[in-house]
């Protein structure tokens, strides 16, 4: 995202005092028009992905305006969002550890172990 400009900044900070949310993501992916009807779209990779949270937080509000909004998947198609829509955290993904050697080697079974052990006495190199 490009860093605002000096006359935006000074437009967002005096709307921020007069106590407007003003915004600069959240804005969806497609705006469809075809004839008298418009529709506002918000495209993600599969049914489960949700909506970010100033996603939902716009697209309630045009809906609340009369607007269609729809969240799109390819294996679902269109679904409506409506204003009231409930907002659902995206579940974080915590970051992954490595495990150490020791801890894969107790998720060996007994008889992998003593496999590995036998390779090894003969000197054969062992990942695992």
């Amino acid at each position: 995202m490009k860093p605002l400009e000096s006359a935006e900044t000074k437009l967002k900070e005096k709307l921020e005092r007069e106590g407007w949310k003003v915004l600069h993501k959240g804005w969806p992916d497609f705006i469809c028009v075809k004839d008298d009807n418009m529709m506002f779209v918000e495209v993600k990779s599969y049914k489960g992905q949700m909506l970010k949270k100033e996603q939902h937080f716009v697209m309630t509000h045009l809906a609340k305006l009369g607007l269609n909004c729809y969240k799109w998947t390819p294996d679902v198609g269109f679904q409506r969002i409506t204003p009231i829509t409930p907002f659902v955290e995206p579940p974080k993904n915590p970051k992954r550890r490595r495990l150490t050697d020791e801890e894969r080697w107790n998720r060996l079974s007994p008889e992998t172990q003593k496999d590995i052990r036998d390779k090894e006495a003969k000197g054969i190199v062992c990942y695992y």
